[in-house]
């Protein structure tokens, strides 16, 4: 990332009289971890990092999340500058909160502390490989349609000019999704009143299903399965249409997301880790499930058989 975009950053902060550091690490899910923040801890304080400096963070989603944790923690907190690169961190800016992930499941510790300013510039995603577009495409469908209840009709060509690089039409998707996170954020920023919860749409499943599968799965990738899961289990608890469970697929499958569970995920394995999802209460696992598009809400307790249900519905069928 540095190699790509040193230059015209490093030129911005030179002409504005501003000194500064780089600290690298890894990209990767793998890296979103308290042990990379720890080895942030210790750049900060080599350099002398004050409450009057800022960590300014250039890269994707990993990057975003780990350095906003870092800036939340390190003496008490210290600015932070958001410079997403990606798509997926484009669309699904860290606005409103941050998360790492912890040994037995993913995004389990993290904050909520707000970026001084979000920073994007949608000819970094001129960078980006064709599944990389893709995998920020998945979180266009969470917050566009599912939650912001915009029609799919013309969504499948929109998803092509994305891919064959129209700047206009990403940069409208990316205002779009923001829109939306930002309307639930601004009603509930912390979770208070569970509005915020609604953001969770679709990633009950996809959390778990990351964790199940070490993070061999990229994110955008999971969130196709896990909006379909979500979206298949609120047609069996009576909420959502057939039809529109059918329409979701699609649109999932037209963005070359995967829509199906694999065949060789065990139950049993996504169901416990579903136990550490931030609504659980009690113990009752609860998911943001649909009545339409753009009518989203929190479910009561679902009980196991249910949940073993949906997936069961979604799972692949063998090739005999």
């Amino acid at each position: 990332m540095k190699g790509l975009f040193a230059e015209t950053l490093e030129n911005s902060l030179q002409n504005a009289g501003l000194s500064f550091e780089w600290t690298l690490f890894p990209s990767g899910e793998a890296q979103k971890n308290l042990s990379t923040v720890y080895g942030l801890y210790d750049a900060c304080a080599q350099a002398h990092i004050d409450k009057k400096n800022a960590v300014v963070a250039l890269g994707g989603g990993v990057v975003q999340d780990t350095s906003n944790y870092l800036a939340a923690t390190y003496l008490r907190g210290v600015p932070f500058i958001q410079i997403p690169t990606t798509l997926l961190s484009q669309v699904d800016a860290g606005i409103g909160g941050c998360a790492v992930d912890h040994p037995t499941g993913k995004s389990l510790i993290g904050q909520f502390y707000q970026p001084r300013a979000v920073i994007m510039d949608s000819s970094t995603l001129k960078t980006l490989p064709k599944n990389e577009l893709v995998n920020g495409i998945a979180e266009i469908i969470n917050k566009v349609i599912c939650l912001g209840g915009s029609r799919t009709d013309g969504f499948n060509q929109d998803i092509r000019a994305i891919i064959n690089g129209d700047e206009n039409k990403a940069l409208d998707y990316v205002k779009s999704s923001n829109k939306v996170k930002l309307g639930i954020i601004e009603r509930d920023e912390t979770g208070t009143n569970e509005t915020r919860f609604l953001l969770d749409w679709g990633h009950t499943i996809t959390y778990a299903l990351e964790r199940t599968l070490n993070y061999s799965i990229s994110h955008g990738r999971a969130l196709g399965i896990g909006m379909h899961g979500a979206a298949v289990l609120s047609q069996q608890l009576g909420y959502l249409s057939r039809d529109k469970v059918r329409e979701l697929k699609q649109a999932i499958e037209d963005a070359g997301l995967p829509a199906e569970l694999p065949v060789h995920v065990d139950n049993d394995k996504l169901i416990n880790y579903m136990c550490l999802d931030q609504k659980v209460v009690a113990r009752r696992k609860r998911f943001v499930l649909l009545r339409d598009f753009g009518d989203a809400f929190v479910s009561e307790g679902i009980d196991d058989n249910q949940i073993t249900s949906c997936l069961d519905e979604i799972r692949e069928r063998p090739i005999a």
